[in-house]
């Protein structure tokens, strides 16, 4: 899947998210545990904000990480978008 097809599909499945998150909701709306939006926040992987002591996320910053990592394979962070009609899983 190209990168612009990522994109789209991302923004599709967050269409209804808000525009600014807490991490519990990016874990909410995420394949990511809490612990591992935590992990991704303390290393400087998923851009943040902090606000009166709290870690505020963008969505655009969620969408743009969740497209560049799509096929990550790194332990725990592993996920895939997955097209209707892509039969590669079953």
């Amino acid at each position: 899947m190209i990168a612009k097809e990522k994109l789209r599909d991302v923004e599709r499945l967050l269409r209804g998210c808000p525009d600014i998150m807490t991490p519990a909701q990016v874990a909410r709306w995420s394949p990511y545990g809490r612990n591992t939006v935590y992990k991704l926040l303390h290393s400087g992987e998923l851009k943040s904000y902090i606000f009166r002591g709290g870690y505020l996320i963008a969505k655009t910053d969620l969408i743009e990480h969740l497209v560049e990592h799509s096929e990550d394979t790194d332990a725990g962070r592993s996920f895939r978008i997955k097209q209707n009609g892509d039969k590669s899983d079953e």
